[in-house]
């Protein structure tokens, strides 16, 4: 898999060299502040014509069936471009995910079962696209992350919209924010790299 880092300015990817394998399960190939910080055009000339979307802290706040403004206009850019967008979601309320559906105008696999990838697949049968042209975004590295490069999909991690999670969530957040902070670190570094030389397109990726 190629591993792009998202400029963070102007949401450009930049391609890296891929690190060890043993962190790849783990390790997303694009970390963004929020999904509207992407750059769609960027991510077509990447290949990517799907697009599987996390619900909760991802579009819009946990719990909530308001898609975040930002969010919804860059899904209907993505659209206009011909990027087809289904959500994947494990939440337990089917009528809320129905509402954001009904707004949104998108499929959507509830209760989905993320990390297996077979929820991941499904959602690729939903798109008519295959792993190689599908990415995932998602706020969660145990769910989203992990479960779509198991699948073998380009891999988006956002930080989560609100404070507000379950309490299960919270607890895996203990784990997570070590990793967010290690890659942070490595992506901001080797935008610094870049700004200083042009030439240079993206740092080595060693561990998580």
């Amino acid at each position: 898999m190629v591993l792009y880092s998202a400029h963070p300015r102007t949401g450009r990817l930049s391609r890296a060299r891929p690190g060890r394998t043993s962190s790849k399960v783990l390790r997303p190939t694009i970390l963004a502040e929020a999904i509207w910080c992407l750059d769609l055009a960027s991510l077509r000339r990447s290949g990517i014509r799907g697009i599987i979307l996390d619900l909760d802290n991802t579009i819009a706040n946990w719990n909530d069936s308001r898609v975040h403004c930002k969010a919804r206009a860059w899904i209907e850019e993505a659209r206009r471009l011909g990027m087809r967008i289904c959500l994947a979601s494990n939440a337990l309320r089917a009528r809320r995910v129905s509402q954001v559906v009904r707004s949104l105008e998108v499929p959507a696999l509830t209760r989905a079962g993320k990390p297996f990838p077979r929820a991941f697949r499904r959602a690729m049968a939903q798109l008519g696209t295959q792993p190689h042209s599908t990415c995932a975004i998602g706020d969660q590295v145990f769910t989203d992350i992990v479960g779509a490069n198991w699948a073998g999909l380009t891999t988006v991690l956002v930080s989560p919209l609100s404070p507000r999670e379950s309490p299960h969530t919270r607890l895996i957040r203990l784990i997570e924010r070590p990793l967010r902070r290690r890659w942070q670190a490595r992506q901001q570094a080797e935008a610094r790299e870049r700004l200083r030389d042009p030439g240079v397109t993206g740092g080595r990726e060693d561990g998580t």
